[in-house]
């Protein structure tokens, strides 16, 4: 027996593909394109939007666990794939055997990448994370030289290229990120000239991808534009990007209240008149952040409807007065468009004070997903 869902979260697999299409076109053609589908593709489901990107063209998938790694092996999936955030000495083996590629910080996992690769007849590819300025994961630009050094040793090895993360590569003022880039490509040249090849180094995220062409290098490896967002939402970029994820449900009850009605916990919206309410079936169980209280809207009939009261564990209150024969059952839009609106990912995480990257990882974690665009 079919049961409808009063949440539905739709991924739309043919505008994925659409905003690689568009982002490939700004790489010259012998740059290789890494899609970043780690935490699950951004909540829009690791496997489907994986076998989305690699039918459209990828060259590399980018994940964040041996987990996510495993998953597309045992889908079939034969691309290669990063582990972006690297492993701990424990996975070596697994890690070497399903052929990912690793993102290498520690001389110890090293040392196991070795050993696993030994004992299993293989090379064991790395990639080499140096800090340039992001001040988190990698080895520090002037330990890397050394570190390079104390490889050769272990001839079970690959190290395909350097990279680094940049942190403000989104912002207008470049300043920052081309100290950190000049930093990069000068340890790139010495690490060369000791006769590292390091052709696959790379450094541009979405950002860079976009504005700063010199940063390409070997590989890009773009993640939050993949999914209709923008890097900076005040600086939309110049090619045409389409919203990958979309949040629906229906009005559960619709009643009228008087003036001075509280509504809500902590009463902390209170009617100044009368006020048709709607009651919404989604609530922070959602993803759908308590910090849209009395901030956020949605769309029902084309129009915007204010969030009345706080957000709750499974409901949430928006005011309809003035908008005609609203009823039961009728569709409601989280994120989305209806009619000539959108409600955007960028438009509720300026709302929850937060940015889109958690907004699609928190609704596409929360709600069972419905794909289309295959």
């Amino acid at each position: 027996m079919m049961v409808s869902s009063l949440v539905e979260l739709g991924v739309d697999l043919a505008a994925l593909a659409h905003n690689y299409r568009e982002l490939r076109g700004r790489c010259d053609p012998q740059v290789r394109f890494l899609a970043v589908v780690k935490a699950d593709a951004y909540g829009h489901g690791l496997l489907p939007a994986a076998r989305r990107l690699a039918a459209a063209g990828v060259d590399y998938l980018g994940v964040g666990s041996l987990e996510e790694g495993l998953a597309l092996r045992q889908a079939g999936l034969t691309l290669p794939v990063l582990l972006l955030v690297g492993i701990v000495p424990g996975e070596a083996e697994a890690a070497v055997a399903a052929n990912l590629e690793v993102m290498l910080f520690r001389r110890d996992v090293a040392e196991s990448l070795t050993a696993a690769a030994r004992n299993q007849g293989k090379k064991a590819r790395v990639h080499l994370k140096v800090d340039t300025g992001m001040g988190r994961l990698g080895i520090l630009p002037q330990e890397a030289l050394e570190f390079l050094s104390g490889l050769r040793e272990h001839r079970e090895l690959e190290v395909l290229g350097l990279c680094s993360h940049l942190a403000v590569a989104e912002i207008e003022d470049k300043t920052y990120t081309l100290k950190q880039l000049k930093e990069f490509t000068d340890l790139l040249a010495a690490a060369r000239g000791q006769g590292f090849k390091l052709k696959l180094s790379h450094i541009a995220n979405s950002a860079a991808l976009w504005e700063l062409r010199e940063a390409h290098l070997g590989l890009v490896r773009p993640g939050i534009m993949l999914y209709g967002s923008p890097p900076a939402p005040h600086r939309p970029p110049p090619v045409q990007l389409q919203p990958v994820m979309s949040l629906t449900s229906q009005v559960l009850q619709v009643k009228r209240l008087p003036p001075g009605s509280a509504i809500s916990y902590g009463g902390t919206y209170l009617t100044r008149d009368w006020c048709d309410l709607a009651v919404i079936p989604v609530g922070y169980c959602h993803g759908y952040s308590r910090l849209l209280s009395n901030r956020g809207e949605m769309l029902l009939k084309g129009r915007r409807v204010p969030i009345r009261g706080r957000v709750c564990m499974n409901l949430t209150m928006v005011e309809v007065t003035g908008i005609p024969e609203v009823k039961e059952g009728e569709p409601v839009t989280l994120l989305g468009a209806d009619g000539g609106d959108r409600i955007s990912a960028d438009e509720l995480a300026d709302w929850a004070q937060t940015i889109s990257y958690e907004i699609y990882c928190a609704l596409g974690s929360a709600n069972p997903r419905h794909y289309s665009g295959a």
